[in-house]
């Protein structure tokens, strides 16, 4: 079978759009096709034909992904990667990712994300699991704050109970679908550049987070709350659905998004959403290291429903990435890459750094260790332990104790690596 693989422009949208609904065998809804039309970026968006048939799609935004330390680089965000059934394991998929990673590559972006369907495809095209989250259940009846300290960076109340003005920021209020899409951006902005993972959100997509028809995560009408911006700590949102919980008298609150850069402010919301009436059970998505079990007085009212992997991450340029990001400690290593499928971003670096700067750059220096591409992706926000990977025997180690120093060096005792925004 010749599968060629070319650009796809506006004119393929319907067959796209066909070519996704039977690779993932479901269907694509009016607001769908709308969100679509308006947001894929074309001159990154792939096709696989088998003669005229589009048997096969890959498409990516460009977005920006925040390291450790800070640093902001640009990223390849893949999406929308899908193969007919009829077309499954004939090289539809290998050609097409082979024609995405040069165009990520000539883009000169340093590294590509996605977030898998399965967990078992994209490892062998270089990408590694980089950061997981946590879904939570919390009971409402039971959901109140510990009061912060004095110089704390909590909110100073340690009421859950209706106190959605309370804190050191401004009062929480209910945002029109126009508010949000005016203030939300600013505030995610904001929020995105304060934690390892997060990835910027492109202006085309804010309409349909905020839509009347949500399908920013599937399914009915939605709310968003604001705090305002206060002596300058920025303001931040939270947007969430109410719906009918599996018993009588039971509903349940969904917490869609919450992005505050400021903890006070992050306390603010979440007490607004603790305190909606007519609710038993909030339910969210949260970083491995969100505060918030521990804001809690009762520490059994929160329960992790789940735990799973998000963001997979694909390193196309060592040098440009490790020495973008900033390290827990001082220390210089030699890593060896193996790339089996872009085997000119394999070979060894000499990265040598610590909490404010680093430095990465070829070397024929002997290696420390010994991974493949995928972990380094897992390595490159701190969301996994080389410590771990070596165990696991995914790190081989060839200096003594490189083990020890590349868990430190590579790993975040501040806060590990989480990304809100699905993609």
């Amino acid at each position: 079978m010749d599968i060629a693989v070319r650009q796809l422009g506006p004119d393929d949208l319907d067959a796209a759009l066909r070519a996704d609904e039977a690779a993932f065998s479901d269907e694509v809804k009016p607001e769908n096709r709308e969100q679509a039309r308006a947001t894929i970026e074309w001159p990154r968006m792939f096709g696989a034909f088998d003669g005229d048939e589009l048997c096969g799609t890959a498409g990516a935004y460009a977005l920006e992904v925040t390291l450790p330390g800070g640093a902001v680089v640009p990223t390849s965000g893949v999406t929308a990667v899908g193969v007919l059934p009829t077309h499954r394991r004939r090289g539809v998929l290998s050609s097409m990712m082979a024609r995405q990673l040069d165009d990520v590559a000539q883009r000169g972006e340093p590294v590509a994300l996605l977030t898998a369907s399965e967990a078992t495809i994209y490892r062998r095209f270089g990408y590694g699991v980089a950061c997981a989250f946590r879904t939570v259940e919390v009971d409402r009846s039971r959901a109140t704050f510990v009061p912060a300290l004095a110089g704390g960076s909590g909110g100073s109340s340690g009421s859950g109970r209706s106190e959605g003005s309370s804190g050191s920021g401004g009062a929480v209020r209910l945002l029109s679908k126009e508010e949000a899409i005016e203030r939300a951006p600013a505030w995610f902005d904001a929020f995105r550049r304060t934690w390892p993972g997060e990835v910027s959100r492109p202006a085309s997509w804010w309409p349909f987070v905020f839509g009347e028809k949500e399908t920013w995560r599937g399914g009915g009408p939605q709310f968003v709350v604001g705090v305002e911006d206060t002596d300058g700590r920025p303001g931040g949102f939270a947007t969430y659905r109410v719906t009918d919980g599996p018993g009588p008298h039971e509903r349940r609150l969904r917490v869609r998004d919450l992005a505050a850069a400021d903890p006070a402010v992050r306390d603010q919301l979440w007490r607004y959403l603790f305190g909606v009436d007519l609710v038993t059970t909030i339910e969210a998505d949260v970083g491995l290291d969100d505060p918030l079990r521990w804001r809690l007085s009762d520490f059994r009212a929160l329960r992790v429903m789940g735990e799973r992997d998000f963001l997979w991450a694909r390193v196309m340029d060592p040098a440009a990435a490790l020495a973008a990001r900033r390290y827990e400690r001082e220390a210089d290593l030699v890593v060896e890459i193996i790339d089996g499928a872009r085997p000119d971003v394999g070979g060894r670096y000499a990265v040598a750094g610590g909490p404010s700067g680093a430095s990465c750059e070829r070397t024929a220096a002997s290696p420390d260790l010994v991974m493949d591409v995928a972990e380094l992706g897992s390595l490159l926000l701190g969301g996994a332990s080389a410590r771990v990977l070596g165990e696991a025997g995914r790190i081989d180690e060839r200096s003594a104790g490189a083990l020890a120093v590349a868990d430190g060096f590579f790993g975040t005792t501040s806060t590990r690596p989480h990304c809100s925004t699905p993609f």
